[in-house]
């Protein structure tokens, strides 16, 4: 079994664009690229968490 789970995401079409050049430019696919800034926005979550409840 896969641990990759499918999903659809309704983006506007601009953002997608813009999205698209990016993936481009990055040598990934889209998808690659949306995954990359979703685990990037986790880590500064976390890390931010962090700072708020006092941790290093």
């Amino acid at each position: 079994m896969s641990d990759i789970s499918k999903t659809t995401i309704n983006l506007q079409v601009d953002l997608k664009k813009e999205l698209k050049k990016i993936a481009i430019d990055e040598d990934t696919s889209l998808s690659g690229l949306i995954i990359k800034m979703i685990n990037e926005g986790l880590e500064n979550r976390k890390k931010s968490e962090n700072v708020y409840s006092g941790e290093d």
